[in-house]
């Protein structure tokens, strides 16, 4: 897709459900998620899969208005980068369906 849409297609969101099966932050079903572009839209993100990531109202609200940030890790899965506020050393924490998982796996 990347520039010409900015919705993500459903396609695109079965995959992305299929990669976070939850909203990343909080676990809410996929019924209750947006499809949320990881670099913003605004900031020339891409519609694609590895700009996509599961966020609730809620989550998605806060991830756009409380400094939160995402990034994608090992094996393309999404992370959760908490405000200074939260974590002055801002360490990544992983999604929520893999909470088990820590960022130095990948080495």
């Amino acid at each position: 897709m990347g520039r010409e849409r900015r919705l993500f297609p459903a396609r695109l969101r079965k995959a992305i459900i299929l990669r976070d099966e939850t909203c990343i932050k909080c676990g809410a079903p996929p019924s209750h998620t947006q499809v949320h572009h990881i670099q913003h839209w605004s900031d020339d993100g891409d519609t694609d899969l590895d700009n996509g990531c599961l966020l609730c109202q809620r989550c998605h609200t806060q991830v756009h208005h409380n400094g939160w940030d995402i990034m994608l890790g090992f094996l393309r899965h999404p992370w959760l980068i908490p405000p200074a506020d939260v974590d002055p050393q801002r360490r990544a924490l992983p999604a929520y369906k893999r909470r088990t998982m820590r960022l130095d796996d990948a080495a």
